[in-house]
């Protein structure tokens, strides 16, 4: 009975040593987007400025907390860049933080508080541990779908004909070794 114990108390504290939280940052990660474009298909972008924390506790993700800077905002086209960051869309100097703060976690998702233009709502993005070999350490991806008009973002007729709703969030976090 002992010995049961002790494994016991050992497994549990075994797992506590492998919790931690880490920061990242570009050069641990990528935060993009797809969405689809009535002339021009699918397209992508990214935002070059954000930070964050995520918590790992035995390989799975257990928290998340991060701010995007809407000026970082990237499709590699300029005017278009210019054009997102303006009123018709994320409206970057009256709205210039896009925030995520987890408020649940299971073993494949993470739920929380998506803030976008001044508005908060609830997601839940799917979480995948892809694990490799070698010094590079683990990554973690975390994709979801959102609705543009959840957000009031280009609510224009003209945009509405032009863009899709639906847009998939994409993450990829890699935490440090």
């Amino acid at each position: 009975m002992k010995l049961i114990k002790s494994l016991l108390a050992v497994s549990l504290l075994a797992g506590s040593l492998f919790a931690a939280d880490y920061a990242f940052a570009p050069n641990r990660g990528k935060v993009g987007f797809t969405i689809n474009h009535r002339a021009l298909g699918v397209v992508e972008g990214r935002f070059d400025k954000f930070d964050g924390t995520i918590s790992i506790d035995g390989g799975k993700v257990t928290a998340l907390k991060g701010t995007v800077d809407v000026v970082s905002i990237s499709t590699d086209n300029t005017k278009r860049d210019d054009h997102l960051r303006n009123e018709d869309f994320f409206d970057e100097p009256k709205f210039p933080k896009i925030t995520f703060a987890s408020t649940l976690a299971s073993a494949n998702t993470i739920a929380g508080n998506l803030t976008i233009h001044g508005i908060t709502k609830p997601v839940t993005l799917n979480v995948k541990r892809d694990i490799e070999s070698g010094k590079t350490g683990d990554n973690y991806l975390i994709t979801g779908k959102i609705k543009r008009s959840d957000f009031d973002i280009g609510d224009s007729f003209t945009t509405n004909v032009q863009l899709g709703d639906d847009v998939t969030i994409n993450l990829s976090i890699r935490p440090p070794l």
